[in-house]
């Protein structure tokens, strides 16, 4: 008993390790990349401002004038409704076709065929149809996040294993039971992982429609950095679009864990 206690305890401690470490790993990988950004910045005749002056640029950017900051807010309230719109007709979608097959026969090589067009090349064509307008940029984002969607869902419907329903239908489970304990509960991952893919998308969806369709406050401030060479500005830009889009994935996440458990 004592020693099953001991392995026990030293496996806990092991598991307790684990996010130190990666942790660990993690901020060594970025502080690298930091210095080898910083040598190549600072010897090299390329148009690459040093990462001092980028951080500079960004903290004034986002704390001090916040033109930066008030920027991707606005623009993310666009992101924002594009992306709920596309949760929204996304679900509903993916589980209609991952549970009846004459729509799955008739959506699926048309939702395969989207989700692999760049969504950028429907520029044009969305500003045929709605103008330099939010709603086409709202369109845009809904369009880059809705397809990832429909795709997870459908799959968590059509992959629930034969042997999970036979054995609900064994116990008495009638067909909307079916649906609601054993399709809807596998498939809630795929669903959720969906909802986590589709959240980096709507972030670039984001960007693409402030610099293809017209250009708002983060548009021109990422247009006018890079037309006038003010790499360390334009960085900046890029750094915190990356920040946003790590922090929308990550509440994803943290929501699909939560909900898994």
């Amino acid at each position: 008993m004592s020693g099953n206690r001991v392995l026990d305890a030293g496996s806990d401690s092991a598991r307790s390790m684990l996010p130190a470490r990666r942790w660990g790993l993690r901020l060594l990988a970025v502080v690298a990349l930091l210095a080898g950004w910083q040598a190549v910045a600072t010897r090299s005749t390329i148009l690459l401002a040093p990462p001092t002056e980028v951080f500079e640029v960004l903290l004034a950017k986002v704390f001090v004038d916040r033109t930066l900051l008030r920027a991707i807010v606005d623009a993310l309230r666009q992101a924002a409704l594009g992306y709920a719109l596309a949760v929204a007709v996304g679900v509903p979608v993916g589980f209609l076709v991952g549970f009846w097959t004459p729509a799955r026969d008739v959506l699926d090589p048309i939702v395969d065929a989207l989700y692999a067009t760049p969504m950028v090349a429907l520029a044009p064509l969305i500003i045929i149809w709605f103008g330099l307008t939010v709603v086409a940029k709202v369109f845009l984002v809904f369009v880059f996040a809705v397809f990832v969607i429909i795709i997870n869902t459908e799959a968590g419907v059509t992959e629930t294993p034969e042997g999970l329903i036979e054995a609900a239908r064994t116990f008495g489970a009638n067909d909307r039971q079916v649906y609601s304990k054993v399709h809807f509960r596998h498939a809630l991952p795929y669903v959720l992982t969906g909802l986590r893919l589709g959240a980096g998308r709507a972030i670039r969806g984001m960007v693409a429609a402030e610099l293809f369709l017209y250009a708002d406050q983060l548009g021109q401030y990422l247009i006018d950095s890079g037309a006038t060479f003010r790499i360390a500005r334009l960085l900046a830009g890029i750094v915190a679009l990356s920040a946003v889009g790590v922090l929308a994935v990550g509440a994803a996440e943290r929501l699909e864990r939560r909900l898994v458990r």
